[in-house]
This record gives structure tokens, C-alpha cells and sequence, in this order.
């Protein structure tokens, strides 16, 4: 995906944003900034890089190939709004991870089968057992 790899480029001391602070000459952050910084803040997050692709795509567009019309793309890159924050993949790997861990016996479900304390299960099962069958599968945790 060419935008993430720009802002990979961009971002050296992968902070999350291109800042000052980022290994770049004066005159080409102050380009960045000028065409891209849509929020004024100083700092580029990724989706105002994206942004920032997308509109170079469309001018590009309009000069080369007109007839072809715009392309519209919303930002894939998941940029937190707050620190900790999880996003969907992060929910995921996660699940994943807990399952791998509890569900010792692979049977898809962390049960009383499983390497568990009784009140472990039970704690769990109170706060995540949405469908009340006593046990915990994937889509629970």
C-alpha cells in the first residue's frame, strides 16, 4: 500500500505522525506541511498523508486522463484518537492470543477441560459468557 509506505518512510523515529523530530530536511517537511497538514496542528497523521496521495492522484487525473473521474479511497490506516486504544486487528490478536493461552485442551473453548482455576472460568464466564452456556468460544472473549 504506497500511502503506508510513504509514511513509513517519512515517520524515522516511528512516533506515529511526521513531526520535526523526524529525520527531514527543513524544506521538504515544510512541503508536507504546506500541501498536507489539512488540520493545521504541525504533524502529519497518516490518513492526512493518505488524503494528501489521493488529492496528487486526482490532480494527476485531471490532467492526464480526465475521463477516467476521480478516485475516492478512505483511510485504511487506523490512527488512535487516544493512548492504549485497540482497533479491530488489535481486538483480534488479542482474542486470538487469549485463546491460545486459556484454551489449553484445543477444543475451541475455555472450559473446565482447560488449565483453568474454577474461579478463573467463573469470573470469565460471568463477563464475557453472552450466549450462557457456561463456557467461553472466540467470538465471547
Amino acid at each position: 500500500m504506497i500511502t503506508y509506505e510513504v509514511y513509513e518512510y517519512y515517520d524515522t523515529n516511528m512516533d506515529g505522525y511526521i513531526n520535526p523530530e523526524d529525520d527531514l530536511d527543513g524544506e521538504h517537511y515544510g512541503l508536507l506541511v504546506e500541501y498536507c497538514d489539512f488540520n493545521n496542528d504541525g504533524t502529519l497523521a497518516p490518513c492526512e498523508i493518505h488524503t494528501c496521495v489521493v488529492l496528487c492522484e486526482n490532480e494527476w487525473r485531471d490532467e492526464n486522463c480526465p475521463e477516467y473521474g476521480y478516485v475516492y479511497c478512505e483511510c485504511p490506516i487506523h490512527t488512535p484518537e487516544c493512548a492504549g486504544e485497540m482497533n479491530c486487528i488489535d481486538v483480534i490478536n488479542t482474542t486470538e492470543e487469549v485463546m491460545m493461552y486459556l484454551d489449553t485442551n484445543g477444543d475451541g473453548q475455555i472450559n473446565l477441560g482447560d488449565d483453568i482455576g474454577v474461579d478463573h472460568l467463573d469470573m470469565l464466564v460471568e463477563y464475557c459468557d453472552t450466549d450462557y452456556n457456561g463456557v467461553l468460544c472466540a467470538y465471547e472473549i
